[in-house]
């Protein structure tokens, strides 16, 4: 009985660690192509790598926002963006039950 339980728990534990994780992120290249040149922008500004500045999706009242800015800023959304590279104030999101976050990533895997 014992090697029963014990032979069971093994084959548990190797088909949970097997299970691959399905969900991605989109590809770098989903992003529009203005959002590099403002990682850039911000990143060479002050002085930093692009690793700290993160990109992160939002989708509000149907249309795509994006918020550019460093992982450690204490601002949140200053820096948000429409689709097409338009800055807009931070009353976009104001509804939060309508605002839903799409992606968070950092700006190095934009395509260079």
């Amino acid at each position: 009985m014992n090697r029963l339980f014990l032979f069971a728990c093994i084959f548990l534990l190797f088909g949970t660690l097997s299970c691959d994780n399905t969900e991605e992120s989109p590809a770098p290249g989903d992003f529009p192509a203005w959002i590099k040149y403002k990682v850039d922008e911000l990143s060479a500004k002050n002085g930093e790598s692009c690793e700290n500045v993160w990109v992160m999706i939002y989708e509000a009242q149907g249309k795509r926002y994006y918020n550019i800015d460093f992982a450690y800023s204490s601002c949140s959304n200053c820096n948000l963006y429409d689709e097409h590279g338009n800055r807009v104030g931070q009353s976009v999101l104001a509804n939060q039950s309508e605002t839903k976050i799409i992606d968070t990533r950092p700006g190095c895997v934009l395509p260079k």
